[in-house]
């Protein structure tokens, strides 16, 4: 008797008045109308039924328990439980498992579809790196090319004022040339207009000179 008290003891667990317990995983707890095996029995209760606790007796182990429906009589308290049994949660794991696979198959699907953007992701970057150094090369080559254009704006500029330059020394040259010729044609003109002054001048003088000295000759 001492050992049966022992095991009954060890089996329940203390249960506060109208705390909500469940049938343990017992196929089936007899529910009877008083505290002992030999009262009447009133509900075959399934393992996880919940029940409300009502009131403890643990001289015979017995607690007072209310069913959902309103029933009400008295279970084993070692075969109560504070925790839904395996059988009530089963159906919930199996529910949070088939969340849970699904999920990993959505997370699947994104790693998938994130794998794929990064390669793509990889490849464009390549694809810029290698426009970037194109670019970078074509730029400087036409900065180079600016540079010589620069320098050959000044050359041409430089060209410019050579070229004025002798332009305007040519014309004072061809004015001076003008100034020369005309110098010179002035001279010659002169000269002429001397030369036919002195030649009339000698026609007008000579003849006279002539007549006056035939007297003279004929007289020797």
């Amino acid at each position: 008797m001492k050992l049966l008290l022992l095991v009954i003891l060890l089996g329940w667990q203390p249960f506060a008045w109208g705390e909500t317990a469940y049938i343990s995983d017992q196929r089936t707890v007899q529910m009877r109308a008083g505290r002992g095996l030999d009262y009447k029995i009133l509900s075959q209760l399934e393992s996880g039924t919940p029940v409300t606790i009502l009131q403890r007796d643990n001289k015979s182990g017995y607690s007072k328990v209310q069913l959902e429906n309103g029933q009400r009589g008295w279970v084993l308290a070692r075969f109560l439980t504070k925790e839904p049994p395996a059988r009530v949660k089963l159906p919930e794991l199996e529910q949070k498992l088939q969340a849970l696979m699904e999920e990993n198959n959505r997370l699947k699907q994104t790693l998938a579809a994130l794998t794929a953007q990064h390669a793509q992701v990889s490849a464009d970057k390549d694809k810029f790196n290698t426009q970037t150094s194109r670019l970078q090369a074509e730029l400087k080559r036409i900065r180079k090319s600016a540079a010589n254009a620069l320098e050959i704006e000044a050359e041409r500029n430089q060209l410019r004022e050579r070229v004025v330059l002798l332009e305007r020394e040519l014309q004072k040259v061809k004015l001076e040339k003008q100034a020369l010729e005309s110098e010179t044609g002035q001279s010659w003109f002169a000269i002429g207009a001397g030369v036919l002054f002195a030649g009339i001048v000698l026609g007008l003088i000579l003849p006279r000179l002539g007549w006056r000295r035939k007297p003279g000759w004929d007289t020797l």
